[in-house]
């Protein structure tokens, strides 16, 4: 599920909650994991309240939070769910705690109203995009089988009028990767100042990437050094969050790796339409593998945090990522700017999560590193001249 910002994650702290408040979505994507996807079951209020005054009650939850609503579409109940939601949970925060919300959304049902409402409680808004019409379309599909962009275009439209800052996600598919320049003026014509890029990834009920072809080549380099020639062909500047992670760790080098929340007990939690609660990735809701039935560390209508934070779930599952942490430490050259992974990419790329080097990693982690290296070295070699020296700046 990378897709959605990153946050400045701290030991023993959580720094992000998903909360799922219905797994349904309204469009069939090729290349989704989650499960459930037709289920309409929705969290009610009084469950909202039951989860948040214990959550609110959590040792690791202090300063700033980010809610995230998230894994299914949840646009497709309406601003007065959400108005009653956020109101209950303001009542349950204590005046300490800062917790901003953000919707992660295909974007097709943003009209007037629900801009209305982005601005009077502050939303932080993700639109789901992964290009210009056939590269989009290709893939986010709905489900009668027809494409999605003219809707997704509306509600960004929608967004654009009122004024309401917004980021956007793509999933890198092959034929995203191989067209920087169709990505680039699709951004330049709707107004995106943000991007995440997200690689089609094996994950879930997604078992075949099309990136799975290049995941030798330098395919990912070469997507990075186009986009950002266009960048400063154009003098229009992206903040790409895959960029800005890697230069910040190179910048704040620390041999030990940078804080890496997805390994993290407690550094995410997800919370499931039935009271669930995962941590780790984000990705593990509603799965199991060998060895884990249930990646679910437990309830939130059942179970303290104590019984969470002793289960045997999490113990298990906290001991095996430990060991595919240092297993990184000790034989990878990228762990400085990773900090070790993402459990569920080795676990449903490898079978373990007491494993090393995923797809996701060589794309995402390497590939990018060594793009941002060579940029780097390119700006010292040619110091006042180079088109990439103002972005690095």
């Amino acid at each position: 599920m990378r897709d959605l910002r990153s946050v400045n994650a701290q030991p023993g702290i959580t720094s992000l909650v998903i909360v799922q408040p219905t797994p349904f979505c309204n469009i069939e994507c090729s290349y989704c994991y989650l499960p459930e996807r037709a289920n309409r079951t929705t969290l009610t209020h009084d469950q909202i309240r039951t989860i948040f005054d214990k959550l609110m009650a959590f040792p690791t939850v202090s300063g700033n939070v980010t809610v995230v609503w998230h894994a299914g579409e949840p646009l497709v109940l309406k601003p007065d769910y959400y108005e009653q939601a956020f109101s209950i949970i303001r009542g349950c925060s204590p005046p300490s705690l800062q917790i901003v919300h953000a919707f992660q959304t295909n974007g097709m049902l943003i009209d007037d109203i629900w801009c209305q409402f982005f601005k009077k409680w502050n939303v932080s808004i993700g639109v789901s995009i992964d290009g210009p019409r056939h590269i989009h379309d290709a893939s986010r599909k709905s489900r009668s089988g027809k494409g999605t962009f003219d809707r997704t275009i509306a509600g960004i439209e929608h967004l654009r009028r009122e004024e309401i800052p917004f980021h956007v996600i793509t999933v890198l598919t092959r034929m995203g990767l191989a067209d920087p320049d169709a990505l680039f003026a699709l951004y330049k014509q709707i107004g995106v100042h943000d991007v995440g890029f997200n690689i089609e990834e094996e994950e879930g009920q997604h078992r075949h990437s099309s990136l799975r072809s290049c995941e030798r080549d330098d395919a990912v380099f070469a997507f990075f050094l186009r986009f950002t020639q266009l960048m400063s062909e154009h003098n229009y500047r992206i903040a790409v969050r895959e960029l800005d992670e890697t230069i910040a760790s190179i910048r704040y080098f620390d041999r030990k790796g940078p804080i890496n929340n997805l390994v993290l007990p407690f550094g995410i939690l997800t919370i499931d339409v039935r009271g669930n609660v995962f941590t780790f990735s984000p990705e593990l809701a509603g799965y199991s593998a060998e060895g884990f039935p249930t990646f679910a560390i437990g309830n939130m209508f059942d179970n303290s945090f104590d019984e969470m934070r002793r289960s045997e779930v999490m113990q298990s599952m906290a001991a095996r990522i430990a060991e595919g942490v240092d297993l990184c430490r000790r034989t990878c050259g990228y762990f400085s700017v990773c900090g070790g992974g993402a459990p569920s990419n080795k676990i449903f790329e490898n079978g373990s999560f007491a494993s090393g080097e995923t797809l996701h990693c060589r794309l995402t982690k390497k590939q990018v590193t060594d793009f941002v290296l060579h940029a780097i070295e390119s700006c010292d070699e040619n110091r006042g001249g180079n088109e990439l020296q103002d972005w690095l700046a």
